[in-house]
């Protein structure tokens, strides 16, 4: 009986009883702050502003909040990075603006405030369990805390500016082509990731979302038959035959073209007709590399044997083979379709929000925080700790928009 008990929920099961749930959650007409979206982001802002004596409701389309932390860091959540710094982002000045210098620390504080335990591999910071589950755990946690109303289930269509405030236009769980509720509120806060449709009436600029760190597509090549493949190299970005971007890590071969976090952090650079080369042989001096290839009469004894046949059938020589292993070409198409992204770059522009309140310039009741601003980073930590940070100051600008003192 104990082994039927501890059955695995199915996921009908699972979708059912979250769907219950969610119904079961009572939304009020009025709260002081609105948060739209319950990811990374609007997690921590709902914590803040509630934590400075707010009313809060976060409104999640989703049947779950914090959900998408669940799939960072390959499971494990790298939730921040001992490298953060206002110059990895794309918009630097903006991120300084609202960060400043001590955007480690606050996010650390934060977590320490959630009783959360910390590890480090390198300069990435993970949670001690190694199990994103923690972090999405304590987040919630502390949110019922907090007094926040999970309301899940419910899809934001719109959002009205108002003289008081904000009206948030909503669904009920399971009602997506239902009509819509409505709740007023003093402040509401976006954080609905990398899409921004619930104040797109509003006419705020945005720029064209576009998916980043993910993999990408490149020109038919023989190399890409070594599918599945996992490669040790320095792979150099070139735009215009001029190199952009360089650095050392993991390559995966796909029957598409390249994947692997250093491919990753190139996507945010590369655009279409870009070439990127793999210099599989660069922690091996040339000599070294020469002398062995030599002696063995392949380049069996430095690289995976089926990359190196591939070099060779395609040099057609042991001297053209060991050139082609230092820039093995491969020429960029775009983002890999149909390849789930760690980011969406664009969103709504930072041009239209102050960067120290993250409120809208032309809307004081309205802000800002996570991915859905056009803010991003490379792969390590920075991601999640710009949407920790910005969450934590979008929810203190937003408590005190809707007039309320802890």
């Amino acid at each position: 009986m104990a082994g039927k008990a501890a059955q695995k929920e199915s996921r009908t099961a699972r979708r059912a009883r979250l769907l219950e749930d969610a119904r079961g959650v009572r939304v009020a007409d009025a709260y002081d702050v609105c948060v739209v979206g319950g990811g990374a982001a609007g997690l921590v802002a709902a914590i803040t502003a509630a934590e400075a004596g707010a009313a809060v409701v976060v409104l999640e389309r989703d049947l779950e909040c914090g959900r998408t932390i669940l799939a960072t860091g390959n499971g494990r959540c790298n939730l921040a990075n001992r490298g953060l710094a206002p110059i990895v982002y794309n918009d630097p000045a903006f991120v300084e603006a609202t960060c400043g210098w001590t955007l480690l620390t606050d996010v650390l504080a934060f977590f320490d405030d959630c009783g959360l335990a910390t590890c480090e591999e390198d300069d990435r910071i993970y949670p001690r369990s190694l199990q994103a589950a923690s972090v999405r755990n304590v987040l919630l946690s502390r949110a019922r805390r907090a007094d926040v109303t999970l309301a899940c289930g419910r899809a934001v269509t719109n959002v009205r500016m108002t003289g008081a405030g904000a009206e948030v236009l909503y669904t009920d769980p399971g009602e997506t082509d239902g009509p819509s509720r409505t709740l007023s509120c003093g402040a509401v806060i976006v954080a609905s990731g990398g899409g921004v449709a619930p104040v797109a009436a509003l006419g705020l600029a945005t720029t064209p979302l576009s998916p980043v760190l993910c993999p990408l597509t490149c020109e038919p090549s023989p190399f890409l038959m070594l599918d599945g493949r996992r490669l040790r190299a320095r792979a150099t970005l070139l735009h215009n035959g001029q190199p952009e971007y360089a650095a050392p890590g993991e390559v995966l071969i796909r029957d598409y073209g390249l994947s692997g976090i250093v491919i990753f952090d190139i996507s945010r650079l590369a655009t279409p007709g870009d070439v990127i080369e793999l210099d599989l042989l660069h922690n091996v001096p040339e000599g070294e590399a020469r002398r062995a290839a030599q002696a063995a009469g392949s380049l069996d004894g430095l690289l995976d044997p089926q990359v190196a046949a591939v070099l060779m059938h395609e040099a057609g020589s042991l001297d053209a083979a060991l050139e082609l292993a230092r820039a093995l070409p491969f020429r960029v198409v775009g983002p890999a379709p149909k390849q789930q992204s760690q980011v969406t770059r664009g969103g709504l522009a930072t041009s239209e929000f102050d960067p120290c309140t993250l409120q809208c310039r032309a809307r004081a009741a309205l802000l800002a925080c996570g991915e859905a601003l056009d803010v991003d980073g490379p792969c390590g930590g920075f991601n999640l700790s710009w949407a920790w940070k910005s969450g934590m100051v979008a929810g203190a600008s937003a408590a005190r928009v809707a007039g309320v003192t802890a």
